[in-house]
């Protein structure tokens, strides 16, 4: 891979030995104190270079080394490579200096420096200009101070800074590209001139690599401190500051993007940036950016791979291949026992190499020049380069990294390696977490090389992995949907894994199921990691199958296996579908305690927006519902509609149909609420657990009574009779009906059976309800005691599972009886104090409407929708046929039920109720 790196036209090189001999040259002519031409040169060397309008200020790092020289810190060390900002950040800290009153001088070495002569001769040139106009003896004595030729002459070094003694304040010494300094003797003459102890001098040295001036031993006694590349990498704030002062706004997520892809670096940030400025899609150009971009590959040739000799280049073509390097790791791929020693020099000179870890000795290039290297590979010799990734993939398997030998298996073009690696390792991957680059390499197999099942199973667990149901789909259909054929038992297992897996999100609850559970629950030797995959969709199958207490059994073991093994993906997956199982079973402490766990171990891991935390977020939302906190439980469902997979039937459902409640409570148009509610289910029998079906026929129809929608109501109550049978949770819908058309004596036998315990309820929403309706009629009845006893009924139920929901739908009639039984709750008095708060401090407090025996009835809401007409009471009672008594009658009730005295006041809540 020997061949010259291509370099940007309007760059002029010289070779090492002609730039030595000009070096001499000039030194000569310097050298004469009465030369014109050393005005001319030193005259460049002390200006400040000049800021751009778009340099961003690097405000935090200033601080930083104000906060270092008061503490007496005498050098200040700026150590990063080309293009990292050093000469900007020098020269910002020259003018917040200079701006303040302080004496500053600047000096920008070369290679003419490295004569001690020409170096001091600079210095005192710069210190001279620094304290004019503060302090003119010291200039005056500076000026006549004659530069030494030798390195250390300790008899000068005392005069110049007793001629600095006088100077009222603090002399900064800026002195930028030390690194060129680089002869014995220009090297002595920075080190006796820094470590000259002298409180009114600080010095700053900007340096592609540290200089050997023993500033290591400096920083170690508190002498000096230093700035590093990953100091001057730019930060969000800074980067964004960057692109607005090209009038370039991006998204939060390209920003980021760009970020990760530059890692701050300020070179490769600034010439995205004049780039992006003609770009018609900004988004698309961050996605590809990289080094092999032309403007920055010219800068990286320029001030990085041009001082490199040809063979460490062709050393890093060979390695760059490889994103993490060791020594071992670069031999092999370069084929020199030195590469290591090589590194080790590049990262010391900040090549843009870095060292990674503490131990053992690990190396990266900076994503830019590794990104312009391969590119540059590929277009030298991309045969060559094949090769590389291949050597790389046996030296990772090797080692026993499986999922960094697949991935160079597949850059390589060794397909039959590819293939022995998943067929070998693809399940561990998988349940790594590594699902989602498993697919990546499957879909660049050629056709045919998915001709063993094994593979083909794998891969399409990992398609079931990532949400790539289609996907999984073929594959599997492509072995066959029939286990039992295989005669080796980690087949058939393997086989019956994945038809389970593809059960669950395809919602299917065919009698076939029970089938492959059974299949599933036969353990195999050695396979640990199958026989946990096989227990997580097991037990979570059972869930929706209704068979809770295996269910349970199936998830407890497989945590258990997950925390053993270190599965931490399965793990959580467990976690929330035990959350889920908890629910069902109706132990809401063990569902908080689950969603708890979920969530932590979700956010260290980085997994909150994969599909595992969709119940969990469910739940919550659920949760949060309850407690009327309609905020929370928005953001809940919302988190579930970010998560980009294939979901289970159940979860997505159950999702829309919480979505459209919360709506219902926030939106402005009820009634548009209840027909999304309605159109939210499914045509066909829904995939849902009949605790669910409960909940959301229970708030549908509190919400369809609320506007009077009576089509809505009769549908909900004939679905859940379809859905539940004779169960409590529809006796109790069918009283609520009752009740909101006032037919008294039929809601109370209805809900006879359910008071009485002989009909159960499914969900316990549905038996609050109960009870809160049993108080309504109670109290109505002028029944204080059995009203009493009632609401206790509902408040056993509801404080433990801090459920407001359900007393926030109950009658006016209940709700004050909350209110002056304040001190009669017992136990129950905070949980009624809480609910009391959250109703009084919701928007739902004052506009839901109620719908034990309180909701308006259809006659009631006939005369509403006169109400906003100019029509008398008389004309509105001959348009019904009506007496006028009977309207007042119903007028009356409207303004009872709304809490309101006037026709006015009736409308306004009508409307913001959406019932006009």
């Amino acid at each position: 891979m020997r061949g010259r790196i291509r370099r940007p036209r309007r760059w002029i090189y010289l070779k090492r030995s002609q730039a030595d001999e000009a070096s001499t040259m000039v030194v000569r002519v310097v050298a004469s104190a009465g030369s014109r031409g050393r005005a001319r040169v030193q005259e460049a060397k002390l200006r400040v270079p000049r800021l751009p309008a778009s340099a961003v200020p690097r405000t935090r790092l200033l601080a930083k080394v104000d906060s270092a020289a008061a503490r007496g810190v005498a050098v200040t060390l700026v150590s990063a490579p080309a293009g990292a900002g050093k000469t900007m950040l020098l020269a910002q800290c020259w003018r917040w200096v200079h701006q303040r009153g302080d004496a500053v001088a600047w000096l920008s070495l070369d290679d003419y420096d490295n004569d001690p002569f020409v170096m001091w001769s600079g210095i005192l040139r710069a210190c001279g200009r620094a304290v004019r106009g503060l302090d003119p003896p010291a200039e005056v004595r500076l000026g006549a101070l004659r530069p030494p030729s030798e390195a250390g002459n300790s008899g000068f070094l005392t005069a110049f800074f007793d001629a600095l003694s006088s100077l009222p304040g603090t002399l900064w010494i800026i002195l930028d590209d030390v690194h060129v300094i680089t002869s014995a003797a220009g090297l002595a003459t920075l080190a006796a001139l820094i470590r000259t102890e002298d409180p009114h001098v600080r010095f700053m040295l900007g340096s592609r690599f540290d200089p050997p001036l023993l500033t290591a031993r400096m920083v170690m006694d508190g002498q000096a401190w230093d700035l590093r590349a990953a100091d001057l990498a730019f930060d969000h704030a800074e980067a964004d500051q960057l692109l607005r002062s090209h009038a370039i706004d991006v998204s939060e997520r390209d920003l980021a993007l760009l970020l990760a892809r530059t890692e701050g670096w300020a070179a490769g940030l600034r010439l995205a940036a004049l780039s992006m400025a003609s770009q018609d899609d900004v988004g698309a150009y961050i996605a590809d950016f990289a080094g092999d971009d032309r403007p920055l590959s010219d800068y990286l040739v320029a001030e990085v791979l041009t001082a490199l000799s040809d063979d460490t280049v062709d050393l890093l073509l060979a390695t760059s291949v490889a994103e993490t390097l060791t020594p071992e790791l670069a031999s092999k791929l370069s084929g020199r026992q030195d590469a290591g020693a090589v590194l080790a020099r590049l990262a010391r000179d900040n090549a843009l190499v870095y060292r990674v870890g503490p131990a053992p000795t690990a190396y990266r290039l900076h994503g830019l020049l590794r990104g312009y290297l391969l590119a540059e590979g590929s277009r030298r010799n991309a045969d060559a380069q094949r090769l590389h990734h291949i050597k790389a993939s046996e030296w990772f398997a090797e080692h026993r990294l499986p999922a960094l030998a697949l991935d160079h298996a597949a850059q390589g073009g060794d397909w039959q390696r590819v293939v022995d690696l998943i067929d070998t390792h693809g399940l561990q991957l998988l349940l790594a977490g590594d699902g989602s680059s498993l697919c990546r390499i499957v879909d660049l197999l050629p056709e045919g090389w998915l001709a063993r099942p094994g593979t083909t199973l794998i891969a399409a667990l990992a398609a079931l992995e990532s949400g790539a149901l289609a996907s999984a789909r073929r594959l599997i259909d492509h072995v066959g949907r029939r286990p039992e054929v295989h005669s080796d038992r980690r087949l058939q297992l393997l086989h019956t894994t994945a038809l389970l897996y593809e059960a669950r999100l395809r919602g299917d609850r065919s009698d076939r199921l029970a089938e492959l559970i059974a299949l599933s629950d036969v353990p195999v030797s050695g396979e640990s990691d199958l026989a946990l995959l096989a227990a997580v969709n097991r037990g979570i199958l059972r869930i929706w199958l209704m068979e809770f207490q295996r269910a349970n059994a199936d998830l407890e073991a497989a945590l258990r296996m997950a925390r053993r093994d270190a599965r931490d993906a399965l793990a959580l997956e467990c976690i929330s579908y035990l959350a889920v199982c908890a629910a069902a079973l109706g132990d809401f402490d063990a569902v908080e305690r689950r969603g708890d766990e979920a969530v932590e171990l979700a956010s260290q891991r980085g997994w909150s927006a994969t599909a595992r935390m969709a119940p969990v977020y469910l739940l919550a939302a659920g949760a949060a519902w309850q407690r009327l906190d309609s905020e929370a439980a928005a953001k809940y469902v919302s988190l579930v509609s970010t998560i980009d997979a294939d979901l289970e039937p159940e979860v997505e459902l159950s999702a829309r149909l919480l979505d459209a409640s919360i709506a219902f409570e926030t939106g402005t148009n009820r009634r548009d609420a209840v027909r999304n509610m309605r159109q939210a289910w499914p045509h066909d029998k829904p995939q849902l657990l009949p605790v669910s079906i409960a909940y959301f026929c229970l708030n549908e129809l509190q919400m369809a009574l609320s506007v009077g929608d009576g089509f809505a109501t009769a549908e909900v109550v004939a679905r859940a009779e379809r859905l539940l049978g004779e169960t409590g949770d529809t006796f109790v819908m069918r009283a609520l009906v009752h009740a909101h058309h006032g037919r008294k004596a039929a809601a109370r036998n209805v809900l006879a059976p359910v008071l009485s315990g002989a009909a159960t309820c499914v969900v316990v929403n549905c038996e609050i309800t109960a009870w809160l309706l049993a108080a309504h009629f109670a109290a109505e009845s002028d029944e204080p005691a059995r009203a009493h006893d009632a609401l206790l009924q509902a408040l056993d139920l509801a404080a433990p599972r801090r459920m407001y929901r359900e007393l926030m739908a109950a009658s006016s009639r209940v709700k004050s009886l909350l209110v002056r039984g304040e001190g009669r709750f017992g136990e129950h008095k905070k949980f009624v104090g809480g609910f009391l708060a959250a109703a009084t401090a919701t928007r739902g407090a004052d506009i839901l409407p109620t719908v034990s025996g309180e909701a308006l009835t259809a006659r009631e809401l006939d005369v509403l929708r006169d109400l906003p007409s100019l029509l008398s009471l008389e004309e509105i009672a001959a348009a019904h046929v009506l007496s006028v008594n009977t309207v007042k009658t119903h007028l009356k009730a409207i303004y009872r039920k709304f809490d309101v005295s006037n026709r006015r006041q009736a409308v306004d809540r009508a409307r913001e109720l959406g019932l006009l």
